[in-house]
C-alpha cells in the first residue's frame, strides 16, 4: 500500500535557494512552495503566492497543508536595497519570521531559518557559532533578528551561509554572474581582500537533507568546509568552465562603488556541523566542481524551463483550452483527501475569493454557467408572459435561460463593430411584458452598461449581465471611473461561466454575483431545491423549534420549487487555485490577441475586433471577420485547412433566432436581425489561450494570412 509523503512548506520559493531547494526535495516531499511578487512554475511542485507578513494568510496555508518541515528562505538579500529601506527590510526580513513562529507555536513541525554570513562582522574570518555576530550592514541586522523570532521555538534550526547557484528568476548569483560574463568575453574585476566560504546550493541541500533526518536543532555555520577571496573565486569558476582567467582583474573591496559597508573576512568555521553529521563539507573547489557538473547536464535548462515554459505542450491548438499545473492539481487532491468533498468549506472560500476579486458583495457558485443563467432568471421572477431582451449572437444557453422560466426571449440585434448588443435596438424592444435585459459581453468586451442601465431604469426592468466570457475584463464610466465586470454597479445580477474553455475553470461551474441581500437569500435557496436551515427563516416556527426553544437538528424547510445546482468542494479547490492565476491568464490572452491584431491590421478583406480605450477585453475569444467571397475561399474550407496544418477554429455563434427551435416555435425568421446575421457569415475564432506560446500565435498569422493570400 502505497504511504503518503510527507510535506514540506519552502517560503520564498521563486528565490536561488528556494528553488532549488524545491528542485532538490520534490521527489521526496510533496512541496509546497511560497512566493510573494515572482510567480514560478516548478514541475511536481505546488507554488502558491502569499505575504507571509499576514498572519491570516499564512495561518490558513499551514493550517490546511500541515507542513512536517518548514524551510524559511524568504529573504530580501539585496544589501544596498535593505540599507535604504529599513521598513521593508523589517516587514520581510523579521517581522515575517515571527509571524511564521507564532503561527507554528502549537505544533510539531521542523522549522529550519536561512540565515547569513552577513551577521559577522569580518573583522577576524573563521567564524564559529559561539563567535559574537556584529553585523556591519542593515541586512546583516536583520538577519540576527530573525534568528532571535526562530530561536524561541524549540524545535528550529538556523544556518548562516554563504550560497551560490542557478536561480529560476534572471537575477543571476555570483557564480552565474561571473560564469556569464566571461562566456562574453567581457572584464571583470574581483575583490583580492573579500573572502568567504560560499557553499553550491545543491550541496547545501544535501546537507539540509541529513540535518532534518538527524532531527538537529540549534545554530550551524554551513559553506564550504575551506575559503578563497572573490577574486579567487572567479578564477576557480574560469579553470572548472575553461575560460579565459586573463579577463579577470583583481582590485580592493575599498576602491569598489559598494555604498553599504561589508565585512572583509566573512568565514565560516563548519567544523561543528562536520562533526554532528559526521560528513565532510565541500571545500569551494568541490562545489565549483558540481556548479560545473550540473551545468554541463543540463541542470540551468531544466531550472529554468520550469519557469518559461507552459507545463502542457500539444501538437494541436484548439480555439480555446483550459491550464492546469501542479497546484491546482495539489488543491485538487488536498480536497479528496479533506473530510468534505462536497457542501464543504471550499465553496463558501470560493464564492467569497470570486467575490473579493469582482468587487461586489454576494457570490453563489453553482454547477454550470448555464445553472446560473436558470436561477438568475427564475430570481429576477420570470414566468410566463415576461419578455426578456438578449443578443442573438451568443451561446443558447443565454436565451434559453428564459424559456426555462415561461418566458419569452426577445432579441435585439448587435453593433457591428464590437458583436455586443446595440443599446438603440433594445430601446425598440421594449413593451409592457419586457421584464428584463440579458446584455452579453461577447468574447470578453463589455457591453455599453451605462447606457443599457439608464435605458432599463426608465422602464423599471431588471439586468443579468451574461458575463460568462468576460471574466477580469473592465470598462470605464463617463466619469472616467473603472468598473469590474462583475462589480454589478450597472446591473442586478451578473453570471460566469467556469468551463475548460473559459478563463478560470472548475471542470463544469458557474457562478451569480450580486450586491443585492434579497436576490442573494433567494439565489441560495435555488441552487439546494429551495431548502433552507436557517432558523431566522423558518416559517413554521412551531415544528422548527422543541418544546424548550431548541431547534429540531433535523429540521429543514422547502421554501421554493428549487433546483439541485450544488457544486462540489472539488471543484471549488479548483477554482480558488485558478483564481489567483486568473489576472495573469487575463494579461496572456491580451498579449496574443494583440499579435494577432497587430498581423492582420491593414489585412484585405478583414477585419479584427479592436477594443475601445474605454474597454479592456478579458478576450475569451479571438474573432475575425472575413469577406470569405472577396477571398474567393469558403469558411469551411479555411477551417479545414487550418485544421490541416494542426489549428482549431470555430465559429461563434449561429444566430440564436435561426435555429430549429426559435424558428419553429417562436417564429423567428431570417433576416430578423441583420447586423447579426452579416456578422455570423463572417466570423472566425482563432485559438486563445493562456498557454499558447508567442511562436503558436504567429504560427496562427501565417497560416492564415497564407491561406487567404493577404
Amino acid at each position: 500500500m502505497a504511504t503518503c509523503r510527507k510535506k514540506m512548506l519552502i517560503t520564498g520559493v521563486s528565490g536561488l535557494l528556494g528553488n532549488n531547494l524545491a528542485y532538490y526535495f520534490k521527489d521526496e516531499y510533496e512541496i509546497l512552495g511560497l512566493y510573494n511578487s515572482h510567480p514560478v512554475i516548478i514541475s511536481g511542485v505546488c507554488t502558491e503566492k502569499c505575504d507571509i507578513s499576514d498572519g491570516d494568510s499564512i495561518k490558513t496555508i499551514i493550517s490546511e497543508f500541515n507542513p512536517s518541515v518548514v524551510i524559511h528562505s524568504a529573504s530580501l538579500t539585496n544589501i544596498e536595497q535593505c540599507e535604504m529601506n529599513k521598513d521593508l527590510t523589517k516587514r520581510i526580513n523579521v517581522l515575517s519570521t515571527r509571524t511564521l513562529v507564532e503561527n507554528l507555536k502549537e505544533s510539531d513541525t521542523k522549522l529550519i531559518y536561512i540565515s547569513s554570513d552577513a551577521v559577522y562582522d569580518g573583522i577576524k574570518g573563521d567564524f564559529s557559532e559561539n563567535d559574537n555576530t556584529n553585523p556591519l550592514n542593515n541586512y546583516g541586522l536583520s538577519k540576527c533578528e530573525g534568528e532571535a523570532e526562530i530561536a524561541k521555538r524549540a524545535n528550529s534550526l538556523i544556518f548562516r551561509t554563504n550560497i551560490f547557484g542557478w536561480n529560476i528568476q534572471d537575477k543571476k548569483s555570483l557564480g552565474e554572474w561571473i560564469l556569464g560574463e566571461l562566456q562574453a568575453s567581457r572584464s571583470i574585476s574581483g575583490f583580492k581582500d573579500a573572502y568567504f566560504s560560499s557553499i553550491y546550493t545543491m550541496e547545501f541541500a544535501r546537507v539540509i537533507d541529513m540535518a532534518i533526518r538527524k532531527n538537529l536543532n540549534g545554530v550551524y555555520n554551513c559553506g564550504s568546509s575551506n575559503s578563497c577571496s572573490k577574486y579567487e573565486f572567479a578564477l576557480k569558476i574560469a579553470d572548472s568552465f575553461r575560460l579565459d582567467k586573463g579577463l579577470i582583474s583583481p582590485i580592493p573591496i575599498d576602491e569598489s562603488d559598494l555604498k553599504v559597508k561589508r565585512g572583509k573576512r566573512l568565514t565560516l568555521n563548519v567544523d561543528r556541523l562536520q562533526e554532528v553529521l559526521n560528513y565532510r563539507l565541500p571545500t569551494i573547489e568541490q562545489s565549483i566542481d558540481a556548479f560545473y557538473r550540473d551545468y554541463m547536464c543540463g541542470l540551468l535548462e531544466k531550472i529554468k524551463q520550469d519557469h518559461r515554459i507552459p507545463q502542457q505542450k500539444h501538437t494541436f491548438m484548439p480555439y480555446g483550452r483550459q491550464w492546469i499545473d501542479e497546484n491546482d492539481i495539489q488543491a485538487v487532491v488536498r480536497s479528496l483527501r479533506s473530510n468534505r468533498i462536497t457542501q464543504g468549506p471550499k465553496v463558501e472560500q470560493f464564492e467569497k475569493a470570486l467575490a473579493e476579486y469582482c468587487g461586489v458583495k454576494y457570490a453563489v457558485a453553482v454547477n454550470s454557467g448555464t445553472s446560473a443563467l436558470h436561477m438568475a432568471c427564475h430570481a429576477a421572477g420570470i414566468k410566463d408572459g415576461n419578455e426578456v431582451i438578449t443578443s442573438p449572437i451568443t451561446f443558447v444557453a443565454s436565451a434559453n435561460c428564459v424559456l426555462y422560466c415561461g418566458g419569452k426571449p426577445v432579441f435585439a440585434d448587435i453593433q457591428n463593430d464590437t458583436y455586443n448588443i446595440n443599446p438603440a435596438e433594445i430601446k425598440g424592444k421594449i413593451n409592457p411584458n419586457t421584464k428584463a435585459i440579458i446584455p452579453v459581453h461577447f468574447a470578453g468586451l463589455p457591453c455599453d452598461m451605462e447606457e443599457i442601465r439608464r435605458i432599463a431604469d426608465e422602464h423599471g426592468l431588471m439586468i443579468i449581465e451574461d458575463a460568462c466570457h468576460a471574466l477580469g475584463a473592465e470598462w470605464q464610466d463617463s466619469t472616467e471611473r473603472w468598473h469590474k465586470v462583475g462589480s454589478c454597479t450597472h446591473s442586478d445580477m451578473t453570471v460566469f461561466s467556469f468551463h475548460p474553455v473559459k478563463h478560470i475553470t472548475t471542470g463544469e461551474g458557474g457562478a451569480i454575483v450580486t450586491n443585492s441581500p434579497s436576490l442573494y437569500e433567494k439565489l441560495l435557496l435555488l441552487r439546494n431545491h429551495g431548502i433552507t436551515k436557517k432558523p431566522e427563516r423558518f416559517i413554521y416556527k412551531d415544528w422548527a423549534f422543541s418544546s424548550d426553544a431548541e431547534i429540531n437538528p433535523w429540521y429543514y424547510e422547502m421554501q421554493e420549487l428549487g433546483f439541485n445546482y450544488r457544486i462540489t468542494d472539488i471543484q471549488c479547490a479548483l477554482g480558488l487555485s485558478q483564481l489567483k492565476k486568473l489576472d495573469s491568464f487575463v494579461s496572456r490572452r491580451r498579449e496574443i490577441a494583440r499579435i494577432y491584431s497587430n498581423a492582420f491590421r491593414g489585412a484585405s478583406f478583414m477585419r479584427t475586433l479592436e477594443e475601445p480605450c474605454s474597454k479592456k477585453s478579458a478576450y475569451h475569444l479571438y474573432v475575425v471577420g472575413i469577406d470569405f467571397e472577396k477571398a474567393g475561399k469558403s469558411r469551411s474550407i479555411l477551417m479545414n485547412e487550418l485544421k490541416e496544418k494542426g489549428i482549431g477554429t470555430q465559429v461563434h455563434y449561429i444566430p440564436v433566432h435561426l435555429q430549429p427551435y426559435y424558428r419553429n416555435r417562436l417564429g423567428y425568421n431570417p433576416n430578423d436581425y441583420p447586423s447579426a446575421e452579416g456578422s455570423y457569415k463572417r466570423m472566425l475564432s482563432l485559438p486563445i489561450y493562456p498557454g499558447m506560446t508567442d511562436g503558436e500565435a504567429h504560427a496562427v498569422t501565417d497560416a492564415v494570412r497564407g491561406l487567404l493570400r493577404c
